[in-house]
């Protein structure tokens, strides 16, 4: 049998495979897109901190980083602005109690400017909340509603507007306005101390204890015990008349 190296009638075979072989695809490299064909957006790509979620993972609405703790303003941030800073949110405060009433849940609807006006911070606008108590007569659960105006000055501690007016103005310290205080007592003022359910409500036991308006004719004064006469005599106080 003639070798296939001596050419003896046989060919010689390659085993190779080169000619039936298929050539290997280029590899791409995450975040680099091929040379040939259209150019896809990537979803790698960075998105604006302003129109994006903290993890970037869909888009959302412009974050408002001047406003922080939801009722701080930062300084230099209003003090930029023309335009007077707008606050449009509900805000849960905590404590909001006089004796027996208090905010319901905590909640306030505020709608309030703050404008700098040289060294001072002018807030103006709008507060709106629900309290609960009780009636001070029947002790039965009642509540109400709040609508409140808002028109306060800050400056900072130490100008001559907080020293003129020092009971009636806000302090302004540090790089933010905080609005809390303004807020709160606001809305502390405004609630009532002791609640009335309705004028004409007669109490838990009207006929042991009767409800007065307060409107009436006072009595003179309550009258003397009589074992007490001679004594009252004596000290030059008026006793009872004994007739």
């Amino acid at each position: 049998m003639p070798s296939p190296r001596d050419g003896g009638g046989s060919r010689r075979r390659c085993w190779t495979g080169i000619g039936s072989a298929v050539p290997p695809m280029p590899r791409i490299w995450p975040g680099r897109l091929p040379r040939d064909g259209p150019v896809r957006p990537s979803s790698t790509r960075m998105q604006s901190p302003e129109t994006s979620d903290p993890d970037g993972s869909m888009p959302s609405a412009p974050i408002d980083r001047s406003v922080t703790d939801s009722l701080r303003i930062s300084l230099a941030v209003l003090r930029r602005r023309a335009d007077p800073r707008r606050l449009d949110r509900t805000v849960v405060l905590g404590d909001l109690r006089v004796g027996g009433v208090s905010i319901l849940d905590g909640q306030v609807e505020l709608s309030l400017e703050a404008e700098a006006r040289g060294a001072e911070v002018v807030v103006t606008g709008a507060l709106v909340a629900r309290w609960e108590g009780e009636c001070r007569r029947c002790l039965e659960p009642l509540g109400g509603r709040l609508d409140l105006r808002v028109n306060e000055v800050m400056a900072a501690t130490g100008s001559r507007t907080s020293e003129d007016d020092a009971s009636d103005v806000y302090p302004l310290d540090g790089d933010d306005a905080d609005l809390e205080p303004v807020v709160r007592d606001a809305l502390l003022l405004a609630l009532p101390i002791s609640p009335l359910c309705d004028e004409l409500c007669a109490g838990p036991d009207p006929e042991r204890f009767p409800a007065t308006s307060g409107t009436g004719d006072v009595e003179a004064g309550p009258v003397g015990d009589p074992r007490w006469a001679v004594l009252d005599a004596l000290r030059g106080d008026d006793g009872p008349d004994p007739g």
